[in-house]
């Protein structure tokens, strides 16, 4: 995907328009950086995230990306042979399967379940001695009609970013608390989602969109975001509850200022709500509570028009 980079951390320390807002919202306007002393305490970064990349055509996934809460996401490679009837594939063809996965420390070993809690596959690791890959041994369940798969690949373990305090700090899962909406359409308008259960719902803060500018762009039922997780090798996922997930790519544009690049890997979610960009990761205080804010870009683009938005997602870690 082309990106295309969006100066959103223009907009979110106030360099583009005067607020009208008539909603009471209570924003402290002094953006502070996540290493501030106003940062809210979190817990020990124990964070466990690791992707491995296969270049082998003929194996199941070209990536495996264990994340923090369980959670596992299996790049597909669709370019396996047709005719290669051992590779169980999930129910419908896809570019990813995101399940839960249990770890054995002794067997160096993931199980991995798919979306409907069906064990799919294990995976063990075998750990690269001195000059040679890591291997990763693939085993995948067998279905009804299916012949069991055991095959070995070559794999490499992706680079994970420098350590510091910044990364330590964003590289978790998160939970969104409230949600800022600042919309321009002539005039600006600042909607604060306040209610946990609206706050994550994009389909909530789409409907209030409607309610200030002709939009007709509709989003699938039960897009409320259960979490946001960033790791530290590169990875952006947003979950949703009715299952869907968006799974990008991210750097820091300038870690001092917690300012984000990032680039979806799906083009929906590219094209039709938040652009590639860039985002900023900061401390804001909100009603005399300090949150750690992820700003983002949304555009909402019509057959006519296309809408700017900035939402910032106040958050808590999970």
């Amino acid at each position: 995907m082309k990106k295309n980079l969006f100066y959103l951390s223009m907009l979110a320390i106030g360099m583009a328009f005067t607020a009208c807002s008539t909603d009471g919202d209570d924003v402290t306007v002094a953006n502070q950086s996540a290493t501030s002393s106003a940062a809210p305490a979190l817990s020990q970064n124990t964070s466990e995230s690791c992707t491995y990349t296969i270049s082998d055509e003929d194996a199941p996934f070209s990536e495996m990306s264990i994340l923090d809460g369980n959670k596992v996401i299996l790049t597909l490679n669709q370019s396996a042979p047709a005719s290669e009837t051992k590779r169980r594939a999930p129910s419908e063809k896809k570019d990813y399967m995101v399940g839960t996965y249990t770890f054995d420390g002794n067997l160096n070993t993931y199980t991995i379940m798919d979306e409907e809690g069906e064990d799919y596959c294990t995976v063990e690791v075998v750990n690269k001695e001195s000059g040679k890959k890591t291997v990763l041994k693939v085993h995948l369940m067998s279905a009804s009609e299916i012949e069991e798969f055991d095959e070995e690949f070559e794999a490499d373990e992706v680079e994970k970013m420098p350590s510091n305090d910044i990364t330590q700090k964003l590289c978790r899962e998160w939970k969104v608390m409230n949600t800022r909406l600042r919309h321009k359409d002539g005039v600006t308008a600042v909607k604060h989602f306040e209610d946990p259960a609206e706050a994550a719902s994009l389909n909530a803060i789409l409907d209030y969109a409607k309610t200030v500018a002709t939009i007709t762009e509709e989003l699938d039922e039960g897009t409320a975001i259960t979490s946001i997780q960033f790791t530290d090798d590169g990875k952006f996922c947003l979950f949703f509850k009715n299952g869907n997930h968006y799974i990008g790519k991210w750097s820091w544009s300038d870690v001092s200022k917690g300012y984000i690049d990032y680039e979806w890997d799906d083009e929906e979610m590219g094209n039709k709500f938040m652009k590639d960009g860039q985002a900023i990761f900061d401390v804001r205080t909100y009603k005399q509570v300090n949150y750690y804010v992820l700003t983002m870009a949304a555009q909402i683009v019509e057959t006519n028009k296309t809408y700017k938005v900035e939402l910032s997602f106040y958050m808590n870690e999970k």
